[in-house]
């Protein structure tokens, strides 16, 4: 193992503190508008301090580091090169420093403004919420496209919101697909929409119950009918317990639905 002479220490001591330190301060300062003196006055020290920090011939003492971020404007993570994962980007440090530039009385201007602007954002999201989507019921029980499943009339619904469409107007409820038969027009876990009604025309797909299990199918007069090859079609008997609950309207995708914030503000306007 090679041994450093004290003058390569040295050496390399300032060329860590000059990477580590001294840019970034010398940096700071000059996008802060501050000279070397104006530094050193608001942190009470000689300016030799500052000249000795940014070529790195030294360090700032750790009481002082607070401060000197401060006239900085730059944040303690910034000086120690420690990043949390929601630190602030460029711009965002950009709009820190020019705030803490300003006067006590403008930087209450900057929060008032903003303030205003936040409420009328909420405003803007409340009402755009209102107009955009609307309540629908979602059945707890899933409609198969494949084999039956038990589909009561009784079952139980929760509301759910979907984005405003023709198609949703219409709807009484969403019900989800469970099962391929029906693929490639539905695929399995798809919500569609339901438009009660008793009669379909040959070709529509509706919702249907079958000796009391429920199916997605494409109505044919005397059959259900399975899209996907793989399945056989259900021919109906004079004895069966047979209805049609609605006509299938459409279907619900993930664009259809609010965020989790704007679904937070329906459920408020929805109890208002």
């Amino acid at each position: 193992m090679d041994r450093q002479t004290p003058e390569e220490k040295e050496a390399r001591t300032l060329a860590f503190n000059k990477a580590h330190y001294g840019e970034l301060i010398r940096l700071s300062r000059v996008r802060a508008g501050l000279s070397q003196r104006q530094l050193a006055d608001r942190l009470g020290v000689h300016k030799n301090y500052i000249t000795h920090w940014e070529a790195g011939r030294a360090r700032p003492d750790l009481n002082l580091v607070p401060a000197l971020c401060e006239a900085l404007g730059i944040g303690l993570g910034d000086f120690f090169g420690c990043h949390a994962a929601d630190a602030l980007d460029q711009e965002e440090q950009g709009l820190v420093r020019d705030y803490r530039r300003l006067t006590s009385r403008d930087r209450t201007l900057v929060l008032s403004t903003v303030a205003k602007m936040l409420e009328l954002s909420a405003a803007e999201l409340r009402e755009r919420c209102r107009n955009t989507f609307i309540p629908i019921l979602h059945n707890c029980q899933t409609a198969a496209a494949g084999t039956g499943v038990t589909l009561d009339a009784g079952t139980e619904q929760y509301r759910t919101f979907i984005r405003r469409s023709a198609a949703a107007e219409r709807a009484d409820e969403i019900v989800t697909v469970n099962g391929d038969s029906m693929e490639p027009v539905f695929r399995h876990g798809q919500d569609v929409l339901i438009e009660y009604t008793g009669e379909l025309r040959p070709g529509e797909y509706g919702l249907f119950v079958v000796n009391g299990e429920g199916y997605i199918k494409e109505w044919a007069a005397d059959r259900l009918h399975s899209v996907n090859p793989d399945y056989p079609d259900i021919r109906l008997q004079e004895s069966d317990d047979f209805r049609c609950v609605g006509r299938v309207v459409g279907t619900v995708d993930e664009t259809d639905r609010p965020t989790e914030e704007e679904e937070k503000i329906l459920e408020e306007l929805s109890r208002a």
